[in-house]
């Protein structure tokens, strides 16, 4: 339907433009064939019908008799209409270009208003939905890398690849000794999906055990740890499209030592009786066509 109204105001709009356009173009005709008129320039025919019909019905309307000046002024009396018309409709024009700014104004308020009350439903429902899960997912990932201080390093001693592939590892039974939680491997990383969401102080806490442990065994073989961890309110069964591109983007901006998390996580960890551990708003961040709220957790 607004669609169509804006097309009919355009529509309009132009319509009086051409008309505009085309009554000041035959009057300045019409004053060139009184003046060919008045120095006895007959035009050829088929173009001097225009004008004679033109003569024609300005002779009905009005027909000025001089008797002053034997010059007949029907033609230029004409013009001069058709120039005064052309006047007018700039009147008309902007009478609906201000009406049409008035409906955009009105549009505009309906659709702020209608987005406005659509996003608190919507929000409403997501807050419904994450109340009603008790599910969350972690995505993770293991860094291992050589600390260059300076001493020579036997490379066939330590093999990082496989220090990396064998801390994940550990981590992942950690998690599925702990809490039980269901394990996928993914392209990016490793998912593990959690049932109860009152357990996450619990894997924080695990979290940063493994974390220190980690660091300090290997750092007696001049390596650096880093776990990666982000966090969002999903189960097994939910598309992975809608969540892991997201968590993907977490790690991708982890910061050391702090564990990452989705505003839906935060909002429903922030709700429970007991948090101990600090939640702190990182931005907004660009990721496709929409953006996301990042969160960090810390102790």
């Amino acid at each position: 339907m607004h669609k169509f109204i804006k097309f009919s105001f355009n529509a309009t709009i132009n319509y009086f433009k051409a008309m505009q356009f085309g009554l000041i173009l035959l009057a300045l005709l019409t004053m060139i064939d009184f003046i060919l008129f008045l120095l006895s320039v007959k035009l050829p025919p088929f173009i001097q019908v225009v004008f004679d019909f033109i003569y024609n019905v300005q002779s009905l309307i009005y027909k000025p008799d001089l008797s002053i000046i034997p010059v007949d002024f029907t033609l230029a009396v004409a013009a001069i209409e058709m120039l005064i018309i052309a006047g007018l409709i700039v009147y008309i024009l902007n009478f609906i270009i201000e009406f049409e700014q008035i409906y955009d104004r009105v549009h505009k308020d309906g659709e702020r208003r209608f987005e406005t009350k659509f996003n608190k439903n919507l929000a409403k429902n997501a807050q419904k939905i994450e109340n009603k899960t008790n599910n969350f997912v972690m995505l993770y990932d293991v860094e291992i890398e050589k600390v260059n201080d300076g001493y020579s390093l036997d490379d066939k001693t330590v093999d990082v690849d496989a220090k990396i592939v064998e801390y994940r590892l550990m981590f992942k039974n950690l998690m599925v000794r702990d809490f039980q939680v269901k394990y996928q491997q993914t392209q990016r990383g490793n998912l593990l999906f959690f049932n109860k969401f009152e357990d996450c102080n619990n894997v924080f806490e695990k979290i940063y055990e493994f974390t220190i442990q980690s660091k300090n065994i290997l750092k007696e073989n001049k390596l650096r740890f880093r776990l990666k961890t982000a966090f969002c309110i999903a189960d097994e069964n939910s598309d992975k499209t809608n969540y892991l591109p997201k968590l993907n983007k977490l790690l991708n901006i982890a910061v050391p030592n702090k564990m990452m998390a989705l505003g839906d996580f935060t909002s429903k960890y922030q709700s429970l009786k007991l948090h101990p551990y600090a939640v702190t708003a990182m931005g907004v961040y660009n990721l496709n066509d929409e953006t996301i709220d990042v969160y960090t957790i810390s102790r």
